[in-house]
Protein backbone atom coordinates (compact mmCIF):
# COMPACT_ATOMS: atom_id res chain seq x y z
CA UNK A 1 0.00 0.00 0.00
CA UNK A 2 1.34 3.80 -0.35
CA UNK A 3 0.61 6.94 1.46
CA UNK A 4 2.84 9.30 -0.24
CA UNK A 5 3.72 10.19 -4.01
CA UNK A 6 6.83 11.59 -4.70
CA UNK A 7 6.86 13.45 -7.80
CA UNK A 8 9.28 14.54 -9.95
CA UNK A 9 8.94 17.55 -12.20
CA UNK A 10 11.24 17.56 -15.19
CA UNK A 11 10.08 14.77 -17.79
CA UNK A 12 6.62 14.35 -15.92
CA UNK A 13 5.09 18.23 -15.44
CA UNK A 14 7.45 19.67 -17.65
CA UNK A 15 9.91 19.43 -20.36
CA UNK A 16 13.63 18.52 -19.09
CA UNK A 17 14.74 21.93 -20.14
CA UNK A 18 18.71 21.83 -20.65
CA UNK A 19 18.64 18.44 -22.11
CA UNK A 20 15.25 18.72 -24.68
CA UNK A 21 15.68 22.37 -25.81
CA UNK A 22 18.29 25.40 -27.29
CA UNK A 23 18.27 26.64 -23.95
CA UNK A 24 21.83 26.22 -22.78
CA UNK A 25 22.76 26.85 -26.81
CA UNK A 26 21.03 29.89 -27.21
CA UNK A 27 23.24 31.27 -24.11
CA UNK A 28 26.33 30.37 -25.71
CA UNK A 29 25.42 31.93 -28.91
CA UNK A 30 24.48 35.50 -27.04
CA UNK A 31 28.07 35.34 -25.17
CA UNK A 32 30.06 33.77 -28.11
CA UNK A 33 31.24 30.34 -26.46
CA UNK A 34 31.53 27.03 -27.48
CA UNK A 35 27.13 25.71 -27.67
CA UNK A 36 28.49 21.82 -26.40
CA UNK A 37 31.53 23.12 -23.99
CA UNK A 38 28.62 25.36 -22.23
CA UNK A 39 25.92 22.50 -22.54
CA UNK A 40 28.80 19.97 -20.77
CA UNK A 41 29.54 22.47 -18.23
CA UNK A 42 26.07 23.33 -16.99
CA UNK A 43 25.04 19.53 -17.17
CA UNK A 44 27.90 19.06 -14.80
CA UNK A 45 27.84 22.04 -12.15
CA UNK A 46 24.17 20.95 -12.09
CA UNK A 47 24.32 20.52 -8.31
CA UNK A 48 26.00 23.72 -7.39
CA UNK A 49 22.56 25.03 -8.65
CA UNK A 50 20.00 22.63 -7.89
CA UNK A 51 21.10 22.10 -4.23
CA UNK A 52 20.74 25.59 -3.62
CA UNK A 53 24.29 26.19 -2.59
CA UNK A 54 24.68 28.66 -5.45
CA UNK A 55 22.27 30.30 -7.59
CA UNK A 56 21.52 29.91 -11.37
CA UNK A 57 22.54 33.46 -12.21
CA UNK A 58 26.19 32.96 -10.70
CA UNK A 59 26.61 29.58 -12.24
CA UNK A 60 26.20 30.62 -15.80
CA UNK A 61 28.11 33.55 -15.38
CA UNK A 62 31.00 31.72 -14.07
CA UNK A 63 30.67 28.78 -17.01
CA UNK A 64 30.47 31.51 -19.10
CA UNK A 65 33.89 33.07 -17.96
CA UNK A 66 35.66 30.10 -17.89
CA UNK A 67 34.41 29.43 -21.24
CA UNK A 68 35.91 32.62 -22.13
CA UNK A 69 32.86 34.97 -22.87
CA UNK A 70 34.50 38.32 -23.94
CA UNK A 71 30.57 39.17 -23.05
CA UNK A 72 30.33 37.49 -19.74
CA UNK A 73 30.56 40.08 -17.71
CA UNK A 74 27.31 41.89 -19.44
CA UNK A 75 25.24 38.80 -18.16
CA UNK A 76 21.19 39.77 -18.32
CA UNK A 77 19.50 37.95 -16.06
CA UNK A 78 16.02 38.98 -17.18
CA UNK A 79 17.12 37.78 -20.77
CA UNK A 80 17.47 34.76 -19.28
CA UNK A 81 14.56 34.56 -17.82
CA UNK A 82 12.71 35.44 -20.46
CA UNK A 83 14.39 33.14 -22.92
CA UNK A 84 14.20 29.94 -20.21
CA UNK A 85 10.31 31.16 -20.38
CA UNK A 86 9.93 30.37 -23.84
CA UNK A 87 11.72 27.52 -23.70
CA UNK A 88 9.41 25.69 -20.57
CA UNK A 89 6.75 23.28 -21.93
CA UNK A 90 4.12 22.86 -19.37
CA UNK A 91 2.73 19.11 -19.76
CA UNK A 92 -0.84 20.62 -18.53
CA UNK A 93 -2.76 16.85 -19.09
CA UNK A 94 -0.24 15.86 -16.60
CA UNK A 95 -1.05 18.19 -14.41
CA UNK A 96 -4.70 17.69 -14.01
CA UNK A 97 -4.08 13.72 -14.64
CA UNK A 98 -2.04 14.48 -10.88
CA UNK A 99 -4.74 16.63 -9.58
CA UNK A 100 -7.70 14.03 -10.58
CA UNK A 101 -6.09 11.22 -8.75
CA UNK A 102 -5.26 13.41 -5.47
CA UNK A 103 -9.29 14.46 -5.24
CA UNK A 104 -10.20 10.77 -5.83
CA UNK A 105 -7.42 9.66 -2.74
CA UNK A 106 -7.77 12.86 -0.35
CA UNK A 107 -6.00 10.25 1.80
CA UNK A 108 -2.73 10.35 -0.33
CA UNK A 109 0.08 12.89 0.77
CA UNK A 110 1.49 14.50 -2.29
CA UNK A 111 5.47 15.95 -2.31
CA UNK A 112 6.98 17.90 -5.25
CA UNK A 113 10.64 16.23 -5.34
CA UNK A 114 12.54 17.23 -8.10
CA UNK A 115 15.83 18.42 -8.83
CA UNK A 116 15.80 22.07 -9.67
CA UNK A 117 17.30 25.97 -9.18
CA UNK A 118 15.34 28.00 -6.57
CA UNK A 119 14.74 30.39 -9.44
CA UNK A 120 13.91 28.56 -12.37
CA UNK A 121 11.13 26.30 -9.44
CA UNK A 122 9.82 29.58 -8.97
CA UNK A 123 10.18 30.95 -12.57
CA UNK A 124 7.84 27.76 -13.91
CA UNK A 125 5.54 28.32 -10.59
CA UNK A 126 4.79 31.93 -11.79
CA UNK A 127 3.73 30.82 -15.08
CA UNK A 128 2.37 27.82 -14.60
CA UNK A 129 0.96 27.40 -10.37
CA UNK A 130 2.30 23.93 -10.12
CA UNK A 131 3.00 24.12 -6.51
CA UNK A 132 -0.64 23.90 -5.85
CA UNK A 133 -0.87 20.83 -6.83
CA UNK A 134 1.53 19.66 -3.87
CA UNK A 135 1.36 19.48 0.13
CA UNK A 136 4.82 19.38 0.26
CA UNK A 137 7.50 21.28 -1.60
CA UNK A 138 10.38 19.21 -1.69
CA UNK A 139 12.63 20.56 -4.13
CA UNK A 140 16.01 19.75 -4.33
CA UNK A 141 16.95 23.43 -3.06
CA UNK A 142 14.39 23.52 -0.28
CA UNK A 143 16.02 19.83 0.65
CA UNK A 144 19.74 20.99 0.41
CA UNK A 145 20.23 17.78 -1.37
CA UNK A 146 19.81 16.13 -4.85
CA UNK A 147 18.28 13.20 -6.09
CA UNK A 148 19.24 10.20 -6.05
CA UNK A 149 21.36 10.03 -3.16
CA UNK A 150 20.08 8.67 0.15
CA UNK A 151 20.56 11.93 1.99
CA UNK A 152 18.05 13.85 -0.10
CA UNK A 153 15.70 10.95 0.11
CA UNK A 154 16.19 10.49 3.84
CA UNK A 155 15.47 14.32 4.35
CA UNK A 156 12.74 14.58 1.98
CA UNK A 157 10.86 11.61 3.26
CA UNK A 158 11.76 12.88 7.31
CA UNK A 159 9.69 16.50 6.04
CA UNK A 160 6.59 14.32 5.01
CA UNK A 161 6.40 11.37 8.17
CA UNK A 162 6.47 8.85 5.16
CA UNK A 163 7.50 5.49 5.61
CA UNK A 164 9.46 4.17 2.02
CA UNK A 165 7.47 1.17 2.11
CA UNK A 166 4.92 3.03 1.72
CA UNK A 167 5.99 5.98 -0.91
CA UNK A 168 5.63 5.72 -5.09
CA UNK A 169 8.46 7.74 -6.50
CA UNK A 170 7.13 8.94 -9.90
CA UNK A 171 10.84 9.91 -12.01
CA UNK A 172 11.77 9.77 -15.41
CA UNK A 173 15.31 8.89 -14.26
CA UNK A 174 16.40 5.43 -14.17
CA UNK A 175 19.07 6.41 -11.70
CA UNK A 176 16.16 8.06 -9.38
CA UNK A 177 13.93 4.72 -9.81
CA UNK A 178 16.46 2.36 -9.07
CA UNK A 179 17.84 4.20 -5.77
CA UNK A 180 13.96 4.52 -4.49
CA UNK A 181 13.80 0.75 -5.16
CA UNK A 182 16.78 0.26 -3.35
CA UNK A 183 14.85 2.39 -0.35
CA UNK A 184 11.90 0.08 -0.56
CA UNK A 185 9.70 2.18 -2.44
CA UNK A 186 7.32 1.32 -5.33
CA UNK A 187 8.00 3.17 -8.50
CA UNK A 188 6.51 4.13 -11.48
CA UNK A 189 8.84 5.19 -14.69
CA UNK A 190 8.00 7.86 -16.62
CA UNK A 191 9.89 7.35 -19.98
CA UNK A 192 7.95 9.57 -21.73
CA UNK A 193 4.93 12.05 -20.55
CA UNK A 194 2.34 9.93 -21.77
CA UNK A 195 3.26 7.36 -19.47
CA UNK A 196 1.80 9.33 -16.44
CA UNK A 197 -1.57 9.48 -18.07
CA UNK A 198 -1.73 6.45 -19.18
CA UNK A 199 -0.36 4.52 -15.88
CA UNK A 200 -0.83 6.73 -12.48
CA UNK A 201 -4.38 6.12 -12.15
CA UNK A 202 -4.57 2.44 -12.50
CA UNK A 203 -0.82 2.33 -10.64
CA UNK A 204 -2.22 4.09 -7.74
CA UNK A 205 -5.38 2.64 -7.06
CA UNK A 206 -3.65 -0.72 -7.16
CA UNK A 207 -1.81 0.12 -4.26
CA UNK A 208 -3.90 2.22 -2.09
CA UNK A 209 -5.99 0.45 0.54
CA UNK A 210 -9.38 2.75 -0.60
CA UNK A 211 -8.94 1.11 -3.65
CA UNK A 212 -9.44 -2.10 -3.18
CA UNK A 213 -11.93 -1.82 -0.36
Amino acid sequence: MIRVLLVDAGGILFNNINEETSFIPDIARRYAVDESRLLAAVLSSAHAYESGASHAYDVLRGLLEEAGSPFADTFDGEWVDRLYATHVRCYRSNAVELAEVARAHPELTLVLANNEAEHWDHLKNRHHDHYRLFDHLCSSWRVGQVKPSAEYFAETLARCGADPRETLMIDDRTTVIAAARDLGMRTLHVSSPEVLRTHLRETVENLVPSARN
